[in-house]
């Protein structure tokens, strides 16, 4: 969802072309190389990226149903403008989100029907770790996942027990390149994003208002890590 417009885009170094290729394709297909078990458990809407999910689709954030569940782009727009806030205050919001909610579609609408299902949403997966881990090794342990999100937490919280938006924005500016279009609104949306997915306990107060501490961090972790 956040590759066109992420701060760690160019980290993500474990995932393989052919990885995300397959991630891509469609909901059949993926279904299609699966064990049953395996395949059930993929369509269960569950852990970070599924309360993400349900957000968007406008459902109850416990949901754990897949059946007959996508978002559109009108579903995406309202997350963007009414839960995320996303461009708040600047000229010419509606364009801004009208933009970026056709770039998210684009990229996760895989068989380009209108709607993004549970199965196309999990394409997000790889980009997550790359946000909460940073650059790691295809053949990296889980002991060595832990330790590199740990390391990553500190040097994006300067040693601080939490961080907010303002200080993940800053961090994910940095880390986009010099001529990167749209900077602010690129490092603005990783740090919206990044938030509400990871942040467990402050549902109740506007994105920008919450702070991820270390335990949130690493909880996120292996939620992205668990089983793969």
């Amino acid at each position: 969802m956040l590759s066109e417009m992420s701060d760690y885009s160019t980290r993500n170094t474990s995932t393989s072309t052919s990885e995300t290729s397959a991630a891509q394709s469609s909901e059949p297909e993926v279904l299609q190389d699966m064990g049953n078990g395996a395949a059930l458990e993929m369509m269960k809407v569950q852990g970070a990226l599924g309360r993400a999910f349900n957000r968007i689709a406008g459902v109850s954030e416990s949901n754990t149903s897949a059946e007959g569940l996508a978002f559109t782009n009108s579903d995406l727009t309202r997350y963007l403008e009414d839960h995320l806030k996303f461009a708040e205050g600047e000229w010419f919001r509606g364009t801004k989100i009208a933009g970026v909610a056709d770039k998210i579609m684009a990229q996760l609408d895989a068989d380009k029907d209108g709607d993004v299902t549970w199965i196309e949403f999990q394409t997000m997966v790889d980009e997550m770790r790359g946000h909460l881990i940073g650059e790691v090794g295809a053949n990296a342990s889980q002991a060595d996942l832990q330790a590199k999100a740990s390391e990553l937490f500190s040097e994006m919280s300067g040693g601080a027990g939490a961080m907010g938006f303002d200080t993940i924005e800053a961090q994910s500016a940095d880390k986009l390149p010099a001529d990167q279009e749209h900077k602010s609104l690129v490092a603005q949306l990783a740090a919206l994003m990044v938030i509400d997915i990871v942040d467990l306990d402050e549902a109740e107060k506007e994105v920008r208002d919450r702070h991820i501490d270390q335990s949130e961090w690493m909880s996120a972790v292996n939620d992205f890590t668990s089983g793969g």
